[in-house]
């Protein structure tokens, strides 16, 4: 069921853009469960407040060893993907403790709008965005009521 990016913004306490550096996968502290820790360098924020300029993007699912978890209707993200995270805390503990902020996406899968960085367009689940900076952006600002904040400096040029 589509949640609209009304929703996900409202819903959401932290909202950035930023690319996948790197990913490990770890177990919760009951090895229960596998989890991956995506790395996420942040270029922008656009609700929330966020101490550093990475932070770690949590999804269910991984492979530890010789074992592996597939959980269908998550986020799955890979190495170097860049987009727009809306985002709420991780609660789960995991086996690997980390000084960065723990997040995961709200409303699973629709929790982040990739980028097309060739094209300079964007598309979640649900909707294809024309362009980055004439429809992404302007739509999330008038959301959050406010300008973002930019950390750092991306390492492509958006049309």
């Amino acid at each position: 069921m589509p949640i609209s990016l009304e929703e996900r913004i409202e819903k959401s306490t932290l909202v950035f853009e930023g690319k996948v550096l790197s990913q490990r996968s770890y177990w919760d502290t009951g090895k229960q469960h596998i989890y991956t820790a995506n790395i996420i360098q942040v270029y922008k924020v656009f609700k929330g407040k966020l101490i550093g300029s990475q932070v770690e993007v949590i999804t269910r699912g991984g492979t530890v060893g010789d074992e592996m978890e597939v959980v269908s209707h998550t986020l799955e993200l890979s190495a170097n993907e860049v987009g727009v995270f809306t985002t709420i805390p991780h609660t789960v503990k995991l086996t690997r403790a980390t000084n960065l902020a723990r997040v995961k996406a709200y409303s699973g899968a629709q929790g982040f709008i990739k980028y097309d960085r060739g094209s300079s367009s964007a598309k979640d689940i649900f909707t294809n965005y024309k362009s980055i900076a004439a429809d992404v952006y302007p739509r999330i600002q008038k959301l959050t009521k406010a300008s973002f904040k930019t950390l750092s400096n991306p390492d492509f040029k958006i049309k």
